[in-house]
């Protein structure tokens, strides 16, 4: 050991640069012989993690050139984690800015997202090594460093000099920790701060855990209490195979369970699941729900206190069968009204009504029992118009004679002077033909002449009931505020009968506020709404924030006050304006972002669902 204090300072840079060859000795064998012919057991000296994340790096193909660097530069800055890591990086950034130290975020995918320098030195720096905001720091794409090796090993790393892999960042020491999102689990990026490598301090390591540590608890207050739940309960059952855990309007599921959903059998299997009863625990339950047809295993979550949620482990896929009654012309609809329609239909080829409330959805019926026989677009006629359309009988007439369908909407208002006429035209349907016979090939059979009536029957006149007491009965409508496991397959039908590029794209929480709505106007409501949409939003995503104040506000679960209410309404308003962006929202408010989080929890409204659409969380 040197007495002289001069030669014992002048040894430390000896012994590191000593230490650094023997780490690129280490790193060049390994390279140079390869994974299987080197045959290299791992060095006692060197951290595990690094001769890990070495031997991933050659597997990859990972460069080592200065300037092969990557650039992307396709990233949200706005995004879930920036936001929650801002004040982070700017808290250390402050602390550091003596020190030499850089601090960086990299998202999921190792790419360079934000980036703290203090002075223009660093700034040259670390340019000159591609560390800067859209440059790919994955470990796939140049080997080990602090922000892409944290990520694969899903902790923290220490990375100094030579240890990394590209010789571009050799002169530089990185302190790394990924960052977890507090409801899925699953890692959302990475932190990492950054010096040279003469001057790093190992207490580096200490500030990278903690500061992703705080982006973690920034998550946490932006995705609420009621989420982190979730995704705890969520992380307990994934291992399972396919599992769906969800709440009223939110769902996680891992990559096995994708494939069982979309908005509708997130709705109807929400339904499902309330429905049952919980008292006996765990049950097994067979699911028919489209996408969903399975033997499952549900629990209700009992520890998410008030909040009702469920998991579904998926036992047994079954595959969908397609059942054909003996009488039934063609495969049978998913639509039971459609369905009474078939079967009055393959027991006589008389005149066929299908009655109901106004707005029910009688005509959508109708026509969806047409095209599922295969016939043209029918010749369609408002009884109410009869009277000033006097060649409708001959039309009516032709269109029957060729073996076309004729629909007459609203008897209801069915002029008295039409009623001995449209008595005589469902007594002339040609009858000729036998009811439809299963045993006929589809391909073989003609679509047969038939008069489909509409009427709400509670508004007919007792001589428009004697005209209808010639048709036979074909389908019963109640209102829909009594049939609400129909409105995803009537919004579903409704929007395909639009362009492509107009129809509006409803996430699974807006979907739950139509299952909530009482739709006192029916089916005629449900199809103006989707207009709207449509006109509005053609083509873009759909939160419930853009649905009528009345229907959010019915599907609230509390009960505001005055004050209350019209503060929820002026924030919905911002959130309109700003297309979902919070941080934009709480500008035009004038508050905080912190502050609109809280208030978002505070009266009930969702956050996830005021997200657009196509950036609602599906938890993997």
């Amino acid at each position: 050991m040197p007495s002289d204090p001069s030669e014992a300072a002048s040894s430390v840079p000896r012994r590191r640069l000593a230490e650094a060859d023997a780490v690129r000795s280490a790193k060049e064998t390994l390279i140079s012989h390869g994974l299987v012919l080197s045959g290299e057991p791992h060095l006692d000296w060197l951290p595990g993690e690094i001769d890990r994340s070495w031997r991933r790096s050659i597997s990859a193909g990972a460069t080592r050139e200065p300037g092969s660097f990557h650039y992307v530069n396709e990233f949200d800055a706005d995004s879930e984690v920036s936001r929650a890591a801002r004040p982070v990086l700017d808290r250390l950034a402050a602390m550091l800015q003596d020190m030499g130290t850089a601090i960086f975020l990299a998202d999921r995918t190792g790419q360079i997202v934000g980036r703290r320098v203090t002075g223009r030195s660093e700034q040259v720096r670390f340019d000159n090594a591609c560390a800067a905001e859209g440059f790919d720091f994955s470990e796939e794409s140049i080997g080990t460093n602090g922000l892409g090796t944290a990520i694969r090993e899903a902790g923290a790393v220490f990375v100094r000099g030579p240890e990394h892999y590209n010789q571009a960042l050799e002169d530089l020491a990185c302190a790394g920790a990924g960052i977890r999102h507090p409801v899925t689990g699953r890692l959302v990026g990475s932190l990492s701060l950054a010096a040279p490598a003469d001057a790093a301090e190992t207490m580096m390591l200490a500030m990278a855990r903690e500061g992703a540590r705080q982006i973690v608890d920034n998550l946490s207050a932006t995705v609420g209490r009621r989420e982190v739940a979730l995704g705890r309960s969520y992380r307990r059952h994934r291992d399972k195979g396919p599992v769906i855990v969800l709440n009223s309007d939110t769902v996680m599921t891992n990559v096995t369970g994708l494939s069982f959903l979309n908005v509708e059998s997130h709705a109807r299997l929400w339904d499902s699941l309330v429905s049952q009863d919980w008292s006996r625990g765990p049950c097994v339950l067979d699911l028919d729900l489209q996408t969903l047809q399975a033997q499952v295993l549900a629990h209700r979550l009992d520890d998410l206190g008030d909040e009702t949620a469920f998991a579904v482990e998926i036992l047994h896929r079954r595959r969908p069968t397609v059942t054909r009654p003996r009488l039934a012309a063609l495969p049978l609809s998913d639509d039971p009204f459609v369905v009474q329609l078939q079967r009055a239909a393959a027991r006589s080829t008389a005149a066929l009504s299908v009655t109901g409330p106004s707005g029910s959805g009688k005509r959508h019926v109708a026509l969806a029992w047409l095209r599922s026989t295969g016939h043209p677009e029918p010749l369609v006629l408002d009884a109410g118009d009869l009277e000033t359309h006097p060649s409708w009988r001959r039309e009516a007439k032709e269109a029957l004679d060729s073996n076309r369908a004729v629909l007459l909407r609203r008897l209801e208002d069915l002029p008295v002077s039409q009623v001995n006429t449209v008595k005589a035209l469902s007594e002339a349907v040609p009858r000729a033909a036998a009811p439809d016979d299963s045993s006929a090939s589809t391909a073989n059979r003609r679509p047969q002449a038939r008069l489909v009536v509409t009427a709400d029957m509670s508004r007919c006149s007792a001589a428009t009931l004697g005209a209808l007491s010639h048709v036979a009965p074909g389908a019963e409508l109640p209102p829909l505020a009594s049939r609400g496991r129909e409105i995803p397959g009537l919004v579903d039908a409704l929007l395909k009968r639009m362009d492509t590029a107009r129809r509006p794209v409803l996430s699974a929480a807006t979907m739950q506020v139509l299952l909530r709505w009482d739709w006192p106007g029916n089916v005629t409501e449900l199809r103006s709404l989707l207009e709207d949409l449509a006109r509005e939003f053609p083509g873009r995503p759909v939160s419930p924030y853009h649905l009528p104040e009345r229907m959010w506000d019915a599907a609230n679960r509390r009960t505001l006050t005055r004050i209350e209410s019209a503060e929820r309404t002026e924030i919905v308003a911002a959130l309109r304006q700003a297309d979902g962006n919070r941080s934009a929202a709480a500008g035009l408010l004038g508050i905080g972002r912190t502050t609109l989080y809280r208030k978002l929890r505070a009266l009930g409204i969702d956050e996830d669902a005021l997200l657009p659409a196509a950036a609602q969380p599906t938890a993997g």
